[in-house]
């Protein structure tokens, strides 16, 4: 049986698997030129070779030759290709619009777009106080609490929240609008360690930053306008973890009017914020001065803390897609009849569900926060002694 393969859907499956035409082709031993042949719709495809390039590409031999469907999506805000490689964006961007395209083919219920849309003054410091302290509370965010889970928080907002493999250059996380949905990515835990949960946490409401803030901004051409945009996500990133008052008023009552490494220390077990993050927000709050940061800087420095904090604060997962697939297919295994359903392999619904590198039950590490949280992310006294895992 011969038949035509649709290009645009090897295209996206092949983009977002990370092969080049070139590697697939090799993979399914088929002549480059004749795949691209075949790919051009000028030569057919006999019944054997499109089983390989099922195979190879993990979903049926009826789906590659089905049309793809009109997705409109944007570019994350991301440096330079020369900081995140090219072909590790394209492919976390394939991936994320073959994911969106795989929950509307199953009906997904999604959680509807909440997120607030940022319309001040983008290098007023103010202006992203104030607009943090929004988004928080459209988030249900209770104020003046730590936020329990962020990741939570940007789902409660409408964000579809993915994992992602790879670290994009100084990247670890990355955030566009698929067909008007925001979705937001952030690297998973490696086996030897990776993305630290209060860098995590950061990268989440960095990105946030960027849904809010940059929604009609293109991706940053130039080196002046990356560091804008940069310096702008992390300033929301700040305000939205560490609303300025309260944080204030936490410092005062640990530290009796003392900004040091120890008082820090213990203030980021409640917040789950990196000391050396809290040392920004510090100086941006005026309540310590550059030369007073700098010191600081030196002896998180001298105390090797720039490799590993003390404090280690547990990784977040997201949880709309479990549910999701959970409701809309509750007998048996969801993931294996969304496979089904969606012709993909269930290697893509793995993928996007998996946070973990390795279970973490290491009972010594210290879980954020310091008070457990309910789904809605509203905070409860937790009991002396336990645990809080997210």
């Amino acid at each position: 049986m011969n038949s035509f393969l649709d290009h645009g859907r090897i295209h996206r499956l092949r983009t977002a698997r990370g092969l080049t035409q070139a590697e697939l082709a090799d993979s399914i031993d088929v002549p480059a030129s004749a795949f691209s042949r075949m790919l051009t719709g000028s030569l057919a495809v006999d019944g054997e070779a499109t089983n390989r390039l099922a195979v190879e590409l993990d979903c049926t031999p009826e789906l590659l030759r089905r049309g793809t469907s009109d997705v409109l999506f944007t570019r994350p805000w991301l440096r330079a290709y020369a900081d995140a490689p090219k072909k590790t964006v394209d492919q976390n961007v394939a991936d994320a619009v073959l994911a969106l395209e795989a929950f509307e083919s199953l009906r997904l219920k999604r959680i509807p777009d909440h997120l607030p849309l940022f319309a001040e003054d983008p290098n007023n410091d103010e202006d992203i106080d104030e607009f943090a302290a929004q988004v928080r509370d459209v988030a249900e965010v209770d104020s003046p609490v730590a936020v329990p889970n962020v990741t939570r928080a940007a789902e409660r907002l409408g964000c579809v929240v993915l994992p992602m493999d790879h670290e994009l250059g100084k990247h670890l996380g990355m955030s566009m609008h698929v067909d008007g949905v925001p979705v937001l990515r952030a690297s998973r835990p490696s086996s030897d360690g990776g993305i630290p949960g209060d860098r995590q946490r950061f990268t989440v409401a960095h990105e946030l930053g960027h849904l809010t803030m940059h929604s009609t901004c293109p991706p940053p051409e130039t080196t002046e306008q990356a560091r804008t945009i940069e310096k702008q996500a992390h300033r929301f990133a700040g305000a939205f973890l560490l609303p300025g008052d309260a944080f204030l008023d936490d410092l005062e009552a640990r530290g009796q009017g003392r900004v040091t490494l120890a008082t820090l220390a213990q203030m980021k077990e409640h917040w789950g914020v990196a000391i050396k993050a809290m040392v920004v927000r510090l100086q941006n709050l005026h309540r310590i001065d550059a030369d007073q940061a700098r010191s600081l800087y030196k002896q998180i420095s001298a105390r090797s803390w720039n490799k590993a904090e003390p404090v280690q604060v547990l990784n977040e997962r997201a949880i709309w897609l479990e549910k999701a697939l959970a409701k809309r297919f509750p007998d048996g295994d969801a993931v294996a009849s969304a496979a089904i359903a969606s012709e993909l392999g269930r290697s893509y619904f793995e993928s996007w569900l998996r946070w973990e590198a390795v279970e973490q039950r290491d009972a010594s590490i210290i879980a954020f926060p310091a008070e457990a949280a309910d789904e809605r992310g509203r905070t409860r006294p937790r009991k002396p002694g336990t645990v809080t895992r997210l």
